[in-house]
């Protein structure tokens, strides 16, 4: 048997010394790495030209570094990303942090401690950079005013397209489904009057609820649609389901969507104005109506509301009885904020309730208005 020689005492410390050169060298990029990304961080640039197929996702992945940082690219851009999960080729996106580098701190010399300066010149001096300056998002949001009930002219609004019924073929032997569409199924659709049906376009799905003597006929919204698929050649229009508040069957009817007013994100000034009502009409009507319920009354767009307006439900007072009682004070019942006007009322939804008495016929009236 042949005996095996150790290795020669030269080769043993070339080896380690390899090995340590390699480890070194592996720390060295390791520790690189941070410095080299945040490199990147800091020449990205300030926005970002959304192109087809882009995603919140994929932009806080590329600028930001990780997919799930996407909801602060959203709420830098409230004031034109209306859903965060729709954004549309050509919109220019701010990024948060982007706008330039952070400003080098400066070195101050100490100040005896009975000096009277509070903020050093340097802090007063460091103005925040622009992309990351906070925008007041809308006091009503656009989604808020496209589900809220409203009233409508008698008999409903004029002009509306309609639900033909599903798009997708079925898989049995069955006509094309006609009841109870789900999120994100595509139907075909008439347009309304006068509209052309582009891609992209959305409309709104509705009901007709009670008719309130007066003012109009309630109208509820169901759903929200967008065409994403024009109508050619005397076609229907395709269109998805892309919103959905309640059910939503073949023949519903369907109108643009309206959001006219919403987006406003100033602060409603005292109204110390007489402008009272009654509640004529509740939307979700239950034993006990309370918060996110809404009222609709009939002071309108013609009376000056505005969407953003803040209204109190109150029971009014009661004049004494002569020798039975004396007079009963006014009771705060809950305030509410108007979210839908039209020409025939206002719709204002419930926000925070004092007594469980929202009900048909008690007072309510204007106490802030939108300036």
């Amino acid at each position: 048997m042949r005996r095996c020689s150790a290795p020669s005492p030269q080769r043993v410390k070339i080896s380690r010394f390899g090995w340590s050169l390699s480890a070194v060298s592996l720390l060295a990029v390791a520790a690189a790495a941070p410095v080299l990304a945040q490199e990147q961080r800091t020449n990205a640039p300030a926005t970002h030209t959304v192109k087809r197929g882009d995603t919140l996702w994929d932009i806080a992945k590329q600028y930001l570094g990780d997919p799930y940082l996407w909801p602060g690219i959203y709420r830098l851009n409230t004031d034109q990303i209306e859903d965060p999960h729709w954004i549309y080729p050509g919109e220019i996106i701010r990024l948060p942090g982007q706008s330039a580098a952070a400003p080098a701190v400066v070195a101050e010399e100490p100040r005896p401690a009975s000096t009277n300066t509070v903020f050093s010149q340097v802090q007063r001096s460091q103005a925040r950079p622009v992309s990351q300056r906070q925008f007041a998002p809308p006091r009503v949001p656009p989604g808020d005013v496209v589900r809220a009930a409203y009233v409508g002219p008698d008999k409903g609004p004029r002009g509306a397209g309609k639900i033909l019924f599903g798009a997708d073929i079925p898989g049995i032997d069955k006509e094309r489904s006609m009841t109870n569409y789900q999120l994100y199924d595509k139907v075909l659709l008439i347009p309304p009057v006068g509209s052309i049906a582009a891609e992209r376009e959305r409309f709104v799905a509705y009901e007709l609820g009670e008719s309130v003597e007066g003012m109009g006929t309630v109208v509820i919204p169901t759903a929200v649609l967008q065409v994403i698929r024009a109508p050619r050649n005397g076609e229907a229009a395709t269109v998805q389901v892309v919103e959905l508040f309640g059910m939503l069957n073949a023949d519903t009817k369907v109108l643009p969507i309206d959001t006219a007013g919403a987006g406003a994100s100033g602060v409603p000034l005292s109204f110390s104005g007489v402008r009272t009502t009654t509640v004529r009409a509740i939307h979700r009507p239950a034993v006990l109506p309370s918060t996110s319920y809404e009222v609709l009354f009939d002071l309108s767009s013609k009376d000056g509301m505005k969407i953003g307006d803040e209204v109190e439900i109150f029971h009014s007072r009661q004049k004494d009885i002569p020798d039975e009682r004396p007079a009963i004070p006014e009771v705060a019942i809950a305030t509410a904020r108007v979210v839908r006007v039209t020409q025939y009322g206002s719709t204002a939804r419930v926000t925070s309730q004092i007594e469980p008495a929202i009900r048909v016929g008690e007072s309510i009236r204007v106490t802030a208005r939108m300036p």
